[in-house]
C-alpha cells in the first residue's frame, strides 16, 4: 500500500527541473556581475525570467494565485 504525505496535501514534490532552475538563478546572476553587467540590470533580466516562467506555469496550471502575484510583481515594478 503506497504512503501518503498527509503533511503537504495538493502538492507535488520538487522536480529535477525545478530544483535546477533554483539554484541556476543565484549562479547566473553572480556570474554576470562579475563579468561586469550592472547588478540592477541583472536583477531586471533574471525578474523578467522568472516572471515569463511564472506565466507559463500560471497559465499550464490555471493558478489564479500565481496570476494576481505575478500582476502584483508587475504593477511594483512599473511604478518604481
Amino acid at each position: 500500500m503506497p504512503v501518503l504525505d498527509r503533511g503537504r496535501p495538493g502538492r507535488a514534490p520538487v522536480s529535477a527541473a525545478q530544483a535546477f532552475g533554483i539554484s541556476v538563478f543565484p549562479l547566473l546572476g553572480t556570474r554576470l556581475s562579475v563579468s561586469g553587467m550592472p547588478v540592477p540590470d541583472v536583477f531586471v533580466l533574471l525578474g523578467g525570467c522568472g516572471a515569463i516562467g511564472a506565466a507559463v506555469y500560471a497559465v499550464g496550471g490555471g493558478g489564479r494565485w500565481l496570476l494576481e502575484a505575478l500582476a502584483a510583481a508587475l504593477n511594483v515594478v512599473a511604478h518604481r
